[in-house]
């Protein structure tokens, strides 16, 4: 039923923990059964990965939107809002059609044994067919084979880069995890692979054999090439099967990372039957744009530089500190993380001790079951890698004391979703937001 305020969405999301897991997809299967199948409305591009499949996901709706696709995109987790979590044509879907969808799911009998993802996976569905989307782009929220968005009929897939992440569910090796992941293949769909060590690459094209889905890898049927990261944007070449002649393409999220990303998603489209012509694909990358990830702000007005980075483990956080090496901001560089406790906080905080100048420790406000202690890191820190560092009890007192020691130089908050999110909400950095 709806809260005292009439608020459908509210009322759908408030009485669950956003950090529930229960695997298996009879309870999502059963509730979008009642809903009508509204997933199968539309086309769909399904994307999985540990590190950039967001922001794979949202180059491939880019492009598909400036070629005139009517493009739904449903990514996770969101920063402040849950709205954030489904867009139409890079907007966030209309507060109206919002609340219908969201009174239509809570009207359904399966939906009160749902998860928060699997109401939210739902919501979106329901969202993009009532309001006409042609192909949806959508992110797997954890894993894959049992995700919740593995309902989908894909017309192609795309796995980004794997590493260890989530191992007390996917598997304890980077092998279990691909072949999680690849659960998302379906017979006849192309599996497009990014960039991937060779032990998950391998696994993940075993499955793809198994169940007869065609194979496209980046840096087989795609390269990248001459990567240039600078200050606002990235600049690369990409070739491949259909395009020998080569394009020159731009984005304006910093990092080679994203270079491959960029490409990943361009080699989906072309495998999908919505291959964009080359202006598409030019100005659709070129104008793709995702919260939290190097989301940057110069120095003014007397404060420091400012970059929003969600780098929740070790390989983000090598992803991160990569960039800042290349683009190399003003020092002295403050560094405000606040991570969860069960993620590899050790190996990423290793990374960026040595590409800090000082670290401010905090707690975000996340669900009690996954907060972490700073005060540990912060001793693990000085016992184990000689480095310092400051604990803050908040976000809110981390921000104002790392504003007071940037100075002239760059704050970096990075971590968790929730720092990020917490951080970018606050006055002091009002200005900081990409995807508003």
């Amino acid at each position: 039923m709806l809260n005292g305020d009439g608020d459908a969405v509210a009322a759908l999301f408030d009485s669950r923990p956003v950090t529930a897991i229960r695997w298996g997809l009879d309870r999502i299967e059963a509730l979008l059964a009642e809903l009508g199948w509204p997933e199968r409305r539309f086309d769909a591009l399904h994307i999985a990965g540990t590190n950039g499949k967001g922001s794979t996901a949202c180059f491939t709706a880019s492009m598909l939107e400036d070629g005139g696709t009517r493009t739904g995109l449903y990514t996770s987790p969101h920063l402040e809002d849950v709205r954030e979590r489904f867009l139409i044509d890079g907007t966030r879907v209309e507060e109206s059609a919002v609340q219908v969808a969201a009174a239509r799911v809570i009207g359904c009998e399966a939906a009160e044994a749902c998860t928060y993802f699997e109401v939210a996976t739902a919501l979106a569905f329901t969202c993009f067919a009532e309001c006409g989307v042609e192909v949806a782009v959508v992110e797997t929220g954890l894993g894959g084979r049992l995700d919740a968005t593995n309902v989908l009929r894909p017309a192609a897939t795309a796995i980004t880069p794997i590493s260890l992440d989530h191992t007390e569910w996917l598997g304890e090796s980077t092998e279990a995890i691909a072949r999680e992941k690849g659960g998302i293949f379906k017979p006849g769909a192309p599996a497009c692979l990014g960039r991937i060590d060779p032990l998950p690459l391998a696994a993940l094209e075993r499955v793809a054999r198994g169940v007869g889905a065609p194979i496209a890898r980046l840096g087989r049927e795609a390269e990248v090439s001459d990567v240039e990261v600078r200050t606002g944007e990235t600049c690369f070449r990409y070739v491949s099967a259909s395009r020998p002649d080569g394009l020159r393409l731009a984005t304006g999220l910093p990092g080679r990372h994203q270079a491959d990303n960029a490409a990943l998603a361009l080699l989906l489209l072309d495998r999908s039957g919505y291959p964009p012509d080359e202006g598409s694909a030019r100005r659709g990358i070129a104008r793709a744009r995702v919260a939290g990830r190097f989301e940057a702000r110069p120095p003014g007005a007397g404060r420091p530089g400012c970059v929003f980075d969600i780098a929740h483990n070790p390989a983000a956080m090598a992803a991160l500190c990569e960039t800042l090496t290349e683009l190399a901001p003003a020092r002295p560089l403050v560094a405000i993380v606040g991570m969860l406790a069960d993620k590899d906080w050790k190996g990423t905080l290793a990374r960026l001790a040595l590409d800090s100048d000082t670290m401010i420790l905090t707690r975000p406000a996340a669900p009690a079951e996954r907060r972490w202690d700073p005060s540990r890191a912060q001793e693990w820190l000085s016992r184990e890698r000689g480095s310092e560092s400051i604990v803050c009890r908040d976000v809110a007192e981390a921000v104002s004391r790392g504003l007071t020691l940037a100075g002239a130089g760059t704050l970096l908050v990075t971590g968790s979703a929730y720092t990020v999110g917490e951080a970018r909400a606050l006055p002091e950095l009002a200005g900081v937001r990409t995807g508003d």
